[in-house]
Order: C-alpha cells, then sequence, then structure tokens
C-alpha cells in the first residue's frame, strides 16, 4: 500500500507518512516518517449517521491542499481512514453472491435492509465471505459475510475532494478494520483473539479467529449516562458476547484482548472489557504492530489505524 495515509474525522483531517526501517536480521518494521493534523472548516461534515449531512468537496479540497503542502514528499496516491461510526461493518448469514456488480449489490442491499437504520440506496456495501468456520446451528444460510457499509454521498465527496488535490485515494478503510490488518500480521493465525477500539464517537469490537472476524461489535456512546452505568450495560453486553463465542467454540478462550484507547479513559476500558469479556486486556503497543518505537508516543491510539492502513499488503 501508498505509505501515505488520511484519516478524515467530523472536525480534522490527519495525514501521515511511514517508511519501512531495516533490522539487522533482515526483517523491518514500519517507521512514522511524518505526522500532521489541521482542523476541518465547520460544516464539512454533519454530525448526522454515517457522517451525513456534508458541505461541498471545495472546502476539503483546500484543507488537502494544506495539509500536502507540509509533506516532506509529493503525494500522489493515498489510503484513507474513516472513523468507525462512518463505516459500519458486521458479520452476517448470506448465500452466495451473484458475481455480476449491480446484481451483488442489490442483493446485499435487500440483505442489509432490515438490519441497518439507513437508506440502504444511499449506501456503499462490501461483502468478503468468511470461510474459515462452520455454519452455527440453526443458521438459515449457508454462508457466513464480512460485510462494511458507508455512506456513498460521504465517499464521493471525500474521493472528489482529494482528486481536486491532486491525491487519489486507493482504499477506503474504518479505523477498527485498518488496526486489525497489522495486528493480525503479528499474531497467531489459528488462535482467537480480539481489538477493542475506543474514539470520542463510540466504540467497536473485533473478534478474530483463523484470520477472519466471528464477532464485530460497534456502539455509539448514549450521551448523559454516568461512567457506573455506562460500564453496567457495556459489562452485560460484553457478557453476552463471551457466552455467544463459548458456545460457537467451546473450550476455546480468548488467546489475547487489546484495547486501543485514549490514556485518559484507558482504565475505564481496561476493567470493563475484563469484566466482560473474562480476558485480562493489553494496551495495544508498537510491538503488536510490527512498528517501530520511534514517533509515536502517547499519541499512539490515534495513529493506530493510520499505521494498519499503511502496513495492508495487497497482493
Amino acid at each position: 500500500m501508498p505509505p501515505h495515509v488520511f484519516a478524515v474525522r467530523r472536525r480534522e483531517l490527519r495525514f501521515a507518512t511511514f517508511s519501512q526501517s531495516l533490522s539487522a536480521g533482515g526483517g523491518g518494521r514500519l517507521e512514522l516518517a511524518e505526522f500532521h493534523a489541521l482542523p476541518l472548516a465547520e460544516g464539512t461534515f454533519g454530525s448526522g449517521p454515517l457522517g451525513v449531512p456534508v458541505g461541498e468537496s471545495t472546502a476539503l479540497a483546500e484543507s488537502v491542499r494544506m495539509l500536502v503542502a507540509r509533506a516532506a514528499t509529493p503525494v500522489r496516491d493515498a489510503t484513507l481512514v474513516l472513523p468507525d461510526a462512518w463505516a459500519r461493518s458486521m458479520v452476517i448469514e448470506l448465500g452466495e453472491l451473484p458475481e455480476e456488480p449491480s446484481t451483488r449489490l442489490e442483493v446485499l442491499r435487500f440483505r442489509v435492509k432490515r438490519m441497518v437504520p439507513y437508506r440502504v440506496e444511499d449506501l456503499r456495501i462490501e461483502a468478503v465471505p468468511l470461510a474459515a468456520f462452520a455454519p452455527l446451528g440453526g443458521q438459515d444460510e449457508p454462508d457466513r459475510c464480512f460485510v462494511t457499509m458507508a455512506n456513498a454521498a460521504v465517499c464521493s465527496m471525500i474521493e472528489e475532494g482529494f482528486a481536486k488535490s491532486g491525491v487519489r485515494i486507493g482504499q477506503i478503510s474504518g479505523a477498527t478494520l485498518a488496526t486489525l490488518q497489522a495486528l493480525h500480521r503479528t499474531t497467531s493465525k489459528s488462535g482467537l483473539f480480539g481489538l477493542a477500539l475506543v474514539d470520542a464517537d463510540g466504540f467497536s469490537l473485533a473478534l478474530v479467529r483463523s484470520g477472519e472476524p466471528v464477532v464485530w461489535r460497534q456502539k455509539s456512546f448514549t450521551e448523559g449516562l454516568s461512567d457506573a452505568d455506562r460500564s453496567r450495560l457495556l459489562t452485560a453486553e460484553l457478557r453476552l458476547t463471551r457466552t455467544f463465542v463459548g458456545e460457537r467454540f467451546p473450550g476455546e478462550a480468548l488467546g489475547a484482548l487489546y484495547l486501543a484507547a485514549p490514556r485518559a479513559v484507558e482504565p475505564f476500558w481496561l476493567q470493563v472489557l475484563e469484566q466482560g469479556l473474562d480476558c485480562q486486556p493489553l494496551r495495544l503497543g508498537v510491538e503488536h504492530l510490527g512498528l517501530a518505537a520511534e514517533g509515536f508516543s502517547d499519541a499512539f491510539a490515534e495513529l493506530a489505524p493510520l499505521a494498519g492502513a499503511a502496513s495492508r499488503e495487497v497482493a
């Protein structure tokens, strides 16, 4: 993947460039070469579901131009990371998908229509079949798929804004999926492990086995809840997830559970995850993503999705 990664949020645009550092043994680690951020003009993105309503791409293009001007090297191709609240994912039951793109999209829209509170006609939807495990008992469809969706107008506006600044966006990914791609490179491919990612808008939990997600939970934060009430509700939901995993993989415990969260809320989430999933979570670190330590400091939780997007390899 290109070494340049952008992360778009409602009020901020971030940019990072990574390079490969060679070790004495011949291997390499990804190293943060530079990082820049600037606030976005008010109204570029709204507070509605999946990032809408949106403004004009011209305002975003101007911010991109200002940020790219700070880069040490020219930026022509880049990867983009969206907040998890804008790029929703789920594991669903699904039969064999048609090969023809328009028919495939029609099937996907029909399937997710009853599962999301959005107009499916407004979504970009992608699905990847999961082959690592057999159907669950009582499963209606023969297969399961990992489905990701984002608002088409938001994606198009972002792509247009970057194109006006001479930058081609090759891949758009959610924050948790991007981080998970890097984490998987350093984690046992046969074991069961988890990643919890927390940001200002909510949290995501991905449980992965044999390289494929078996559980994907995303939840937005409810305003006005005390920490005690939020802890109680989250712990109850996580215990249900733990029960599901126990029924699906009896006798198999989580080999590891990683947490990426702002330092200020880390203690809260470490406690909630331990109580809910009966597993001692680990603070996600540079060593877990195969990254060189230099340059990340205390902002690592925020930079992890960008590093993950840059570390992805495409055959």
